[in-house]
């Protein structure tokens, strides 16, 4: 079963010089035949072996490279060969994945020690000594997989590579053909044990990478190995520090759910082969971001390393001070045309996920109603007669013994309508209704990428396996604000567009916005265009009425965005224009951090 689905989107093209683009190496044959000459220039001038690491992601198919470098350099080089998964604690490693894991049936404690806590330290100082010990007796040592490069080695060697993936490739790789974790037994897979790739491998692993391309000679995008892109690390500095100048699109990731509808499918044009198109994952930092340079070749990597790389330009100063260097936003599109309603939920406050998971910040959501057919309706706050005992005594019998009951009689609902707006900060229970689109602009940053929803009630339905999905009372209940009821949220989470700014043909107005809530939420609505300003702190928007504009920057950088696609303006953008390309007046929805 595929994880995720995507489709070719969100290209953000970018230009740099041609003898940059000459160093540029696609394909594993290519890049095999440039390091057995790099070896061998190096032992002609250093008069002694070339020790290498070959570092890199889980999922890095190390046997396919390593293979070919062996088949193409016979006869020409002499190598040694080592492989560093060898070098794992597993003793340690089960204790650290048992005890974050074991908190929780849903859910885990991140782990955040270094790659060194899971290393057995003594074998890799041995290692070390061997490497230096060869003498010119090979001409070229090689210490390939994850962590080679860790600050015990990293001074051995006089080249160092790291191979990468994105996420995407990655789950939907290990469905394909079993991905295993770092140190394992090959017995479980990433994709069969995706918790354990949240709270304790993914956490290692992408600090570990975030100090390597830090001192790495080269970068490879390895999500086709055959396709390799290996590109000079100063060149894929400069390639980052291009995007980090211009609008882009992170590229969106679909998958089916319970209760998906089939919208997203039609506009989107995704793979008939989806059940649903139930939720779209549009923005997050787990995604990817997909470059064309030059307008000839592709380089698709995590968006992380970009937001790595230049977290000033991007989310501008203030905001990455705020935010640590996170990215703050996690955008999604809920299609329930023709499907049903989600789950009766609740998110959690920041202390709350710090105190049981080891987060780092608090949960808050929102609702902008993109498209709607008849009947559909918000979930929203708890009705103003609600008994919270009853409510929770009849979602643990649900559970139990699934014994349905009318949630009707517990939480409130609003009928909705395109253009409305609602505000959802942790502890409000809530739910997505049928037959509506909904896209969703959520703040939290969170190691586990699928978030903190608290099941309440999930109409005892199957999941698309067939089993019953889970359900977190204790949680739920313990996080609920029991005073947000009807009228507490007509007032306070149902705002009326406040007019911020206005000229002729276009206006701005605040539609969202709260003290407990870190960032807020504007409409542009404009005939021709309106002019921006990022004054420092990037922009989200999201053409949600209309069929296309253009944002165009001051210094002439420029990006066509669709309905109903989403771009990040840098905060290093400063002054831009929207322009309407379409018939009729457009609507765009702005998100940015509050200051």
């Amino acid at each position: 079963m595929t994880i995720y689905y995507s489709i070719e989107e969100a290209d953000n093209k970018v230009t740099i010089p041609e003898e940059n683009m000459k160093s540029i190496l696609v394909g594993l044959d290519k890049f095999v035949e440039a390091l057995i000459e790099k070896v061998a220039e190096f032992k002609k001038k250093e008069n002694r072996e070339c020790r290498m690491a070959f570092d890199g992601y889980l999922g890095i198919d190390w046997n396919q490279i390593v293979s070919r470098l062996n088949e193409k350099s016979r006869g020409i080089l002499k190598m040694r060969v080592y492989n560093f998964l060898e070098y794992y604690d597993i003793n340690v490693l089960d204790k650290i994945v048992d005890e974050s894991l074991s908190v929780d049936k849903s859910f885990g404690y991140v782990y955040r020690g270094r790659l060194s806590k899971i290393l057995k330290i003594e074998k890799v100082e041995k290692l070390k000594t061997e490497i230096l010990k060869n003498n010119g007796k090979v001409d070229v040592v090689i210490c390939f997989g994850a962590g080679s490069a860790n600050p015990i080695l990293r001074k051995t060697y006089d080249k160092i590579y790291y191979f990468d993936m994105t996420r995407e490739t990655l789950f939907n790789s290990s469905e394909r053909k079993p991905v295993y974790f770092i140190g394992g037994d090959n017995k479980i897979a990433v994709h069969q044990f995706m918790r354990r790739f949240y709270y304790v491998d993914g956490p290692v692993l992408d600090a570990h990478k975030k100090y390597v391309l830090r001192y790495a000679d080269f970068y490879a995008e390895c999500n086709s190995i055959e396709d390799m892109k290996v590109v000079p690390k100063n060149v894929y500095d400069y390639i980052l520090s291009k995007v980090a100048e211009q609008p882009f699109r992170i590229k969106p990731l679909y998958y089916p759910v319970t209760w998906g509808g089939n919208w997203l499918k039609g506009i989107k044009k995704l793979p008939k082969e989806m059940p649903n198109s139930g939720q779209g994952c549009i923005v997050a930092s787990e995604n990817s971001i997909r470059i064309v340079v030059n307008e000839k070749i592709l380089i698709e990597i995590p968006f992380q390393n970009l937001l790595w790389a230049y977290p000033g330009k991007i989310l501008g100063d203030e905001v990455n001070k705020k935010f640590g260097g996170e990215f703050p936003f996690t955008y999604w599109y809920d299609d329930q045309i023709g499907g049903g309603d989600m789950a009766i939920q609740v998110h959690a406050s920041g202390k709350y996920l710090r105190e049981k998971f080891n987060e780092k910040i608090r949960q808050d959501e929102s609702y902008y109603i993109v498209y709607t057919e008849e009947g559909a309706k918000t979930y929203l706050g708890l009705r103003e007669k609600a008994d919270i005992k009853e409510f929770y005594e009849k979602a643990l019998l649900a559970e139990r013994e699934h014994v349905p009951f009318d949630h009707n009689k517990y939480v409130f609902s609003i009928p909705t309508k395109p253009g409305d707006y609602f505000l959802i900060p942790a502890g409000t229970v809530h739910a997505s209704g049928r037959n509506q689109v909904v896209l969703e602009i959520d703040g939290g940053i969170s190691a586990y990428s699928s978030g903190y929803t608290f099941h309440i009630y999930d109409y005892l339905r199957p999941d698309l396996d067939g089993s019953l999905r889970a359900i977190h009372l204790e949680h739920s209940f313990k996080v609920l604000k029991t005073y947000r009821r009807e009228k507490w949220v007509l007032k306070n989470l149902r705002q009326e567009p406040k007019l911020l700014r206005k000229g002729e043909g276009w206006a701005e107005y605040v539609i969202g916005e709260r003290e407990d809530m870190y960032f807020k939420t504007h409409r542009l609505e404009f005939e021709k265009e309106i002019e921006e300003d990022t004054a420092g702190r990037f922009h989200m928007l999201t053409l949600v009425e209309g069929n296309r504009v253009l944002v165009v920057t001051h210094d002439g950088k420029e990006y066509v965005l669709d309905f109903p696609d989403t771009l990040t303006v840098p905060a290093s953008v400063g002054r831009y224009r929207i322009v309407n390309l379409g018939e009729g007046a457009v609507k765009v929805v702005k998100a940015l951090i509050r200051l």
